[in-house]
């Protein structure tokens, strides 16, 4: 039953409040990088020269698309968390596949590797689908690891992708978006291990 399903009549939309919420929040952290990004720039500047304030206005526009796509993860999770959490592993799933030929340049180990976690997400998805509640943790285990191996690893997709900080920071924030998904329709999961045996 979804949150819409369970209201009052006359009482507020959960979902609106959290995404009034999440919109307050993110343009409250706009402000704050904004000014507290003038401040580590001056002194680089001071440091290393004025080429680098060329990266300022860069490194604004990537915090702000970070905020907005993890937010407006985050507002869609809370509405649709079944489908959330399982479209952000499937897309997961697909890149780890995808960057893994590209991977050989640095090692056949972490190739090898995003192989298999890429089997691993498209294997615990189906499952979970089917209401599996081995597979749904797993695949909560999963996404929130991977979210903090994605985590300690953005500098490196940084220099290799050639993107921003902030934004190689969006594929670990919307794993746990993901993990706090299915952390939301583990009711969903409740009573299936005896199920899970029989088939």
């Amino acid at each position: 039953m979804t949150n819409a399903a369970q209201r009052k009549p006359g009482e507020a939309n959960p979902i609106v409040q959290l995404a009034t919420l999440v919109g307050i929040i993110a343009v409250a952290l706009n402000v704050l990088f904004y000014f507290l990004s003038d401040a580590y720039f001056d002194d680089r500047v001071k440091r290393f020269g004025l080429q680098e304030l060329e990266r300022l206005s860069g490194a604004r526009v990537d915090f702000a698309i970070f905020t907005v796509v993890v937010g407006g993860a985050a507002i869609a999770a809370a509405a649709y968390p079944r489908a959330v959490a399982h479209g952000i592993a499937g897309i997961a799933g697909v890149a780890s596949i995808i960057a893994a030929p590209f991977a050989l340049k640095i090692g056949v180990v972490l190739a090898t590797v995003l192989l298999i976690v890429g089997g691993a997400f498209g294997v615990l998805i189906w499952q979970s689908r089917r209401h599996s509640r081995a597979a749904w943790a797993y695949l909560a285990a999963l996404c929130a690891v991977y979210g903090v191996v994605m985590l300690f690893g953005a500098p490196k997709i940084r220099g290799l992708v050639g993107v921003g900080m902030w934004i190689s920071l969006i594929a670990p924030g919307v794993l746990w978006v993901a993990t706090a998904a299915l952390r939301l329709i583990r009711a969903d999961y409740d009573g299936t291990a005896a199920e899970d045996r029989a088939a």
